[in-house]
C-alpha cells in the first residue's frame, strides 16, 4: 500500500517537474530524454526540424487535461479544453527547444551528482509525503533508511533517477542564463519603503463634471468634426457580429439546496454528539479561506458578515454550533468560541449548494432538445419553444467577451469566421456558467465608425476638455491663494469645496477618492511636510494635496528580514530572465504548427 502510495505520488513529481521553469517532462508522454519519438508518426509540428507526433501530443493532451479537471473537480469547458490545448503546444515546443539548447551547450549529468542530489534533495513531492514524516516536518532519517532498505521498489528508484536526469541539467541551464543576477542593498530598501512608508494627506478634490455647469460649455460643429477628424484612429472598429444567444444555465435547483441542508444537518447532529468542529470544516468545508484553519474565522464585528449569518453569530450562546444557515455562498453551520465587546470569535462550515445528480441529468436532456430545435428552426424559435430569453449580443475581434455570457472565445471565432454565414447556428458551447447556442444574424467589417454614430460621444469628450481647462484654472487659484499665505481649508472652502483627509497609506494601497498607483499619490510621497502640491490630475480630476503626516519605513524591521527579501528578488528575476530567454528562443527557432491540418479545425 506505501509502494503504491510513493509510486502515484512520484508520477505526480515525473509530471510537474517541481521546479518553475520545466514545463512538461515529455519523455512521460512519447519521446525519449533524447528528444526521439516512438509509435504513431503523424506529425502534429516540428521544432527545428525536431517532429512532434500525433502520439506525443494526444499523451500530453491528456496529462495536462486530467490534471486541469482534478484541480477543477469536473468538466473542462470549451475555453477550458482550448487553453489545455495551447498549454500542451507550448509545452511541448519549449521542452524540444530546451533539450536542443542542453545538446548544444554540451551540459549533462554524471551519476555522482545524480546519487548526491537523491541524498541531498529530495524530490519535492515526498519532502509532503506521511511516509518520510515525523510530527509533521519531513524526516531525512526515514527518508534514508527507506531508500537503503531491500524493500525499496526499483522501478521507483528508476523513476526518481529519470527526474533528476532530466531537473539537474536544466538547473544548470537556468544558472547559466541568469548568472551575475543580484540585487543591492538600495534596491531592497527602496522596495521595502514603497510597501512600507506611509502618508497622510489633507486634499481637495475639483470634479470638472459637476462642478463646471453644463451651460457654461458648448462645441461648435467645426470643432467637434476637426476633433473627431485629429482622433479618427480612436474610432476604429474591429469587425464586429451580432448573435442571437439561447443559453441554458446551471443553476441549483429547490432540490439542491434542500440536499444541502440534508448535509449540514448531518454534519451538525454528528458535532453535537462530540465530533470535533475543526476537523469536519476541515474535511468538508469549501471555504478555502478558512478550511485549514479548522473553520476559524478570527474575531469578526457585525458587519463583516451576511445579515442571517451575523444575526445568528451575535444572537448564539459561546460554543454552540447553529443550525443550518443559507446566504448566497451556500449553507452554513456557525460556532461561536469566544464573545469580546461587539466582537466575536466564529468558526464555520460551508456546505456549496451543487446541482445533484438529478438535477444534472435534466439539465443535460434540456440541452439536447436545445440544439436540435435550433438547427431546425433557428436560435430564436428554439428560445420560445423551451420557455427560455433569447440575448442579442454584439461580438468584436480582439475580445472573447460575450454580453449576457461571459468570456467564450471558441464562439467569438465562430462568429467571426469566414466560413461563417449570416443564419448560421453554432455548436453547443459549455462555459462554467451553462451551455450556449448562437446564431449568426449580422457582420459588419473593420473600419472607421462613421461621425455620424459617434458625434455624441465625441461632444462629451470636448465639453469635458472645456469643462476641465475651467476646473484647472480654478484649483490653480487655490494653489495661488495657499502660497499667499491662506490655509488650503480656507481657499477651497471660498469654492464651495470640502476638504478631506485621508487614512495614512502606503504607494501601494487604493486610496478612497484618490485612486491607486497614479499621479496624485506619486506627488503626495514626494511633498514635504507641510507642504501644498502643483494642481495634479488623476481620474479626469484635479487635485490640490498637503502633507500632514510622513510614518517612515522601519529600517530595523527591514534589516530583519533584507536577506530573505533578497532571495525572493533574486528568484523572481531569475524568472523573468529564464522567460525572456525563452521568448528570444522561440523567436529565433523554425516551429512549424500542423494541428489545422491535422485536426481538420483551428487550435
Amino acid at each position: 500500500m506505501v509502494m503504491r502510495a510513493l509510486r502515484e505520488k512520484t508520477k505526480a513529481i515525473i509530471l510537474t517537474v517541481g521546479i518553475a521553469f520545466v514545463g512538461l517532462m515529455v519523455f512521460q508522454w512519447g519521446m525519449d530524454i533524447t528528444g526521439r519519438s516512438t509509435g504513431f508518426a503523424q506529425e502534429i509540428g516540428r521544432v527545428n526540424g525536431t517532429p512532434i507526433t500525433y502520439e506525443q501530443w494526444t499523451r500530453a493532451f491528456q496529462s495536462l487535461s486530467d490534471a486541469a479537471r482534478e484541480e477543477k473537480g469536473g468538466r473542462l469547458t470549451d475555453d477550458e479544453s482550448r487553453e489545455v490545448e495551447e498549454a500542451t503546444w507550448n509545452a511541448l515546443v519549449n521542452e524540444i527547444l530546451i533539450q536542443q539548447e542542453l545538446e548544444r551547450l554540451g551540459i549533462q549529468v554524471a551519476d555522482a551528482e545524480i546519487r548526491l542530489a537523491f541524498r541531498t534533495a529530495p524530490p519535492p513531492q515526498l519532502l509532503n509525503h506521511p511516509v518520510f514524516q515525523t510530527g509533521g516536518r519531513f524526516d531525512y532519517e526515514k527518508y534514508r533508511q527507506y531508500f537503503a532498505s531491500p524493500a525499496a521498489d526499483r522501478q521507483l528508484l528508476l523513476e526518481i533517477e529519470n527526474y533528476y536526469r532530466s531537473v539537474l541539467p536544466r538547473t544548470r541551464l537556468l544558472e547559466q542564463v541568469s548568472v551575475g543576477i543580484y540585487v543591492t542593498d538600495a534596491e531592497l530598501w527602496e522596495q521595502w519603503r514603497d510597501r512600507n512608508e506611509q502618508v497622510r494627506v489633507l486634499y481637495a478634490a475639483i470634479e470638472p463634471r459637476t462642478l463646471v455647469p453644463d451651460d457654461s460649455v458648448s462645441a461648435t460643429e467645426q470643432e467637434l468634426r476637426r476633433t473627431y477628424d485629429e482622433h479618427r484612429a480612436e474610432f476604429r472598429r474591429e469587425r464586429s457580429a451580432d448573435v442571437a444567444v439561447l443559453s441554458v444555465l446551471k443553476q441549483a435547483g429547490p432540490e439542491d439546496t434542500a440536499a444541502a441542508l440534508a448535509k449540514a444537518r448531518v454534519l451538525r447532529d454528528s458535532i453535537v454528539r462530540g465530533a470535533d468542529f475543526g476537523e469536519i470544516a476541515r474535511r468538508e468545508s469549501a471555504d478555502a479561506a478558512s478550511r485549514e484553519a479548522g473553520g476559524d474565522l478570527g474575531f469578526i464585528r457585525r458587519g463583516d458578515l451576511v445579515a442571517p449569518l451575523a444575526e445568528a453569530a451575535f444572537a448564539m450562546r459561546v460554543g454552540g454550533v447553529s443550525e443550518p444557515l443559507t446566504s448566497s455562498s451556500g449553507v452554513h453551520l456557525l460556532k461561536v468560541a469566544e464573545r469580546r465587546g461587539d466582537e466575536v470569535r466564529a468558526s464555520h462550515i460551508l456546505i456549496p449548494i451543487r446541482m445533484t445528480a438529478a438535477s444534472e441529468e435534466s439539465l443535460l436532456a434540456r440541452v439536447d432538445r436545445m440544439e436540435p430545435l435550433a438547427l431546425r428552426r433557428g436560435v430564436p424559435a428554439a428560445g420560445d419553444s423551451l420557455g427560455l430569453p433569447v440575448l442579442r449580443a454584439g461580438v468584436s475581434e480582439g475580445s472573447d467577451f460575450i454580453p449576457g455570457v461571459g468570456s467564450l472565445r471558441t464562439a467569438v471565432e465562430w462568429a467571426l469566421h469566414d466560413s461563417t454565414r449570416v443564419g448560421d447556428v453554432s455548436p453547443v458551447y459549455e462555459t462554467r456558467s451553462g451551455y450556449h447556442i448562437l446564431e449568426l444574424r449580422s457582420r459588419s467589417p473593420a473600419g472607421t465608425i462613421p461621425y455620424e454614430e459617434v458625434r455624441a460621444a465625441v461632444e462629451r469628450r470636448v465639453t469635458l476638455e472645456k469643462k476641465k481647462a475651467k476646473a484647472r484654472r480654478l484649483a490653480e487659484s487655490i494653489v495661488a491663494s495657499v502660497r499667499a499665505g491662506r490655509s488650503l481649508e480656507a481657499a477651497a472652502r471660498e469654492h464651495g469645496l470640502e476638504i478631506r483627509t485621508t487614512p495614512a497609506f502606503t504607494r501601494q494601497d487604493v486610496v478612497p477618492d484618490l485612486g491607486q498607483a497614479n499621479a496624485a499619490i506619486g506627488t503626495a510621497f514626494g511633498l514635504s511636510l507641510g507642504r501644498v502640491s502643483d494642481v495634479v490630475e488623476a481620474n479626469d480630476r484635479f487635485y490640490v494635496l498637503q502633507l500632514v503626516q510622513r510614518i517612515p519605513a522601519d529600517r530595523q524591521a527591514w534589516e530583519a528580514q533584507k536577506e530573505s527579501q533578497r532571495a525572493q528578488a533574486i528568484l523572481q528575476r531569475r524568472q523573468r530572465q529564464w522567460e525572456l530567454w525563452m521568448t528570444e528562443l522561440r523567436e529565433r527557432a523554425k516551429i512549424r504548427d500542423f494541428r489545422r491540418r491535422v485536426f481538420g479545425s483551428p487550435t
